[in-house]
């Protein structure tokens, strides 16, 4: 799977900057949220879903420093369980600096911080309801333009294939405009992998959306 590590001691050459997205936005030193290298200090704030949701696209979009395609890297790892995130983390072949997903390395020694609002949900969020996840209907037969973005690459591949088709053709279609193999990628939408034999439709999979590719490490 690649040279993935976590380096564990500490180093003086990073500096947090202090992250915050509202003035009364507080870490909890001696509680946790999240699992694996997910696990980030817990923090509180009065704000919103919709609110913070906001806030992590605001954060995402203007990040300058480092290169742009480990900022995809990271971002599809945060979105993702513990499990898959540290998959997704190894691909890109990104080092974790002290075994957590908020400081990273890449290849050329840059270094990327992810504060703990982005990874991990407050401890309660202000006039929360019960939160039902939407699903976008899709159309058994429907056809979709999707775009396959892999990370070091500077343009998407584009293809079209009907909902009810199988991640496998997906591959097939990508590794033939790249001239790969197709039993070397691997697939991930919304934090997930996809599996071979599943439809894009079992996935609600929809029109226009970006899948992220990462090619098997030989």
């Amino acid at each position: 799977m690649g040279n993935f590590c976590a380096r564990s001691e500490p180093d003086d050459s990073v500096t947090r900057p202090k992250f915050s997205i509202g003035k009364d936005y507080q870490e909890i030193p001696d509680q946790t949220s999240g699992e694996g290298i997910k696990k980030t200090i817990a923090w509180k704030a009065s704000i919103t879903r919709p609110q913070l949701e906001a806030k992590r696209e605001e954060f995402w979009r203007t990040r300058t420093t480092g290169r742009r395609h480990i900022w995809l890297a990271i971002k599809s790892a945060v979105e993702a369980d513990h499990a898959t995130a540290a998959v997704l983390l190894q691909m890109a072949n990104i080092t974790l600096r002290e075994g957590s997903i908020t400081v990273c390395e890449d290849t050329n020694g840059n270094i990327y911080e992810i504060p703990p609002f982005i990874v991990n949900d407050p401890t309660a969020f202000v006039n929360e309801k019960k939160h039902k996840v939407s699903r976008p209907k899709v159309a058994e037969n429907e056809l979709l333009k999707l775009k396959l973005r892999r990370p070091g690459k500077a343009q998407d591949v584009e293809i079209e294939i009907e909902s009810k088709n199988k991640v496998s053709m997906v591959k097939e279609e990508y590794a033939k405009k790249e001239g790969i193999s197709a039993s070397d990628v691997r697939l991930f939408f919304a934090g997930k992998e996809l599996q071979d034999e599943s439809t894009l439709l079992s996935y609600y999979v929809s029109n226009e959306m970006v899948l992220m590719v990462f090619i098997k490490q030989t």
